[in-house]
């Protein structure tokens, strides 16, 4: 009888073991995928000038061009712009006084310390090169190059003797710019502009 009631035990542990086994539920969770989206991004500037002389006669205004009559004050608006689909940015403004420019013109340039342009150093960023950063939040991402928009013949340095060569003398405005993120000044301008 023992070895029946034994027996009879075992089957009911089995058939039980059987029965939770068959119910047993896990504990188990699933998260939401994620996906790495990368958006393109751009810098873009323009440097641009109102025109004043159509130089190939096409009917287009395509130079700025003045007449070297000393003591005259002409229009010259050279503008550079961060447009605003631009990421934050370096911009940078090579400047050349071409042929004594400094002699036959006044004018006065608009990059300086006091509105918010730094010096190239002279070693890593030429000292003809001002530069600042713009963010694509900033409200203002024009600047004018000449303060007044204007520029005027000197009236004691140009002559009748020395007109040929006063006409010479040129203003020239290079823009350049490059990502912000993760660029030093120094970089920026190595990787715009690395021969200079």
């Amino acid at each position: 009888m023992k070895k029946r009631t034994l027996a009879l035990i075992l089957a009911l542990v089995l058939v039980f073991g059987a029965a939770v086994g068959g119910t047993i539920a896990y504990l188990t969770d699933t998260t939401d995928s994620i996906t790495n989206t990368f958006t393109v991004g751009k810098v873009a500037i323009t440097l641009t000038e109102t025109f004043n002389t159509d130089t190939d006669s096409d009917g287009e205004e395509d130079a700025w061009q003045a007449q070297l009559i000393p003591g005259t004050t002409y229009t010259k608006d050279p503008v550079v712009t961060v447009t605003d689909d631009s990421e934050d940015c370096w911009l940078f403004v090579k400047f050349e006084e071409k042929n004594d420019a400094a002699t036959y013109l006044n004018y006065t340039s608009n990059l300086t310390a006091e509105n918010d342009w730094t010096r190239g150093d002279g070693t890593n960023i030429p000292s003809n090169v001002w530069y600042r950063a713009v963010n694509k939040a900033d409200a203002t991402k024009s600047f004018h190059l000449l303060d007044g928009d204007t520029v005027t013949i000197n009236s004691t340095a140009v002559t009748n003797e020395n007109m040929n060569t006063a006409a010479n003398a040129q203003l020239v405005y290079t823009a350049y710019a490059c990502q912000k993120a993760n660029m030093t000044a120094v970089d920026a301008w190595a990787a715009v502009n690395p021969t200079t």
